[in-house]
C-alpha cells in the first residue's frame, strides 16, 4: 500500500506564525501588572478576641495617653511671634524648653501662619527633632468659603 503524499514536499521547512502568541503572552502581563495589588502590610494590630496576656501589655502601651503641644507662628511688623497652646512666649528659645518637657512619644503641632517666612518654620522643626521628638504635625490651612465655586 501506498502512502499518501504530502501537501507540501519533503525538503520545505515548516513555518510557524509565533506572532499571535507573542501577543497573547503580552496582554497578559500587562493585564496582571494592571490588577495586581501593592498594598503594604501594614502588621498585626492587637485584637480584643485574642486569648493570652501577652497582648495585654501592647494594649496598655497603644492606650497610653499622648500629649500634644501646639505652636503658633504669626507673623508681626517686628518678626515672628511665637504662641504655645494659644499663649504667647518670648521667643523660640522659650519654645525650645517647653519642648525639654516632651517625649519622644509626645506629638508637636507647627502651625504657622501664611506669611510666615519658611525658614523660621524649618528652624522650628530642626529644633523639635533635635530634642528627639519625630511626631511633628503641619495643619492643613482652612479653606475659605470664596475659594471654590459652588457645584451645579
Amino acid at each position: 500500500m501506498r502512502r499518501p503524499a504530502r501537501a507540501r514536499p519533503a525538503g520545505a521547512a515548516a513555518n510557524l506564525n509565533i506572532a499571535p502568541l507573542i501577543d497573547a503572552v503580552f496582554l497578559l502581563l500587562t493585564y496582571f501588572l494592571f490588577t495586581i495589588s501593592l498594598a503594604t502590610v501594614e502588621g498585626v494590630l492587637p485584637s480584643e478576641l485574642t486569648a493570652g496576656n501577652r497582648f495585654e501589655q501592647q494594649r496598655t502601651e497603644l492606650e497610653k495617653t499622648t500629649r500634644q503641644l501646639i505652636v503658633r507662628l504669626i507673623k508681626t511688623p517686628d518678626g515672628v511671634a511665637y504662641f504655645v497652646d494659644d499663649w504667647p512666649v518670648g521667643g523660640i528659645e522659650e519654645v525650645e524648653q517647653r519642648l525639654g518637657d516632651l517625649g519622644p512619644d509626645d506629638v508637636v503641632v507647627i502651625d504657622a501662619d501664611a506669611n510666615v517666612a519658611y525658614r523660621h518654620v524649618i528652624r522650628l522643626y530642626n529644633r523639635t527633632l533635635a530634642r528627639g521628638i519625630d511626631r511633628v504635625v503641619f495643619p492643613l490651612p482652612p479653606v475659605e468659603r470664596g475659594d471654590r465655586a459652588p457645584r451645579s
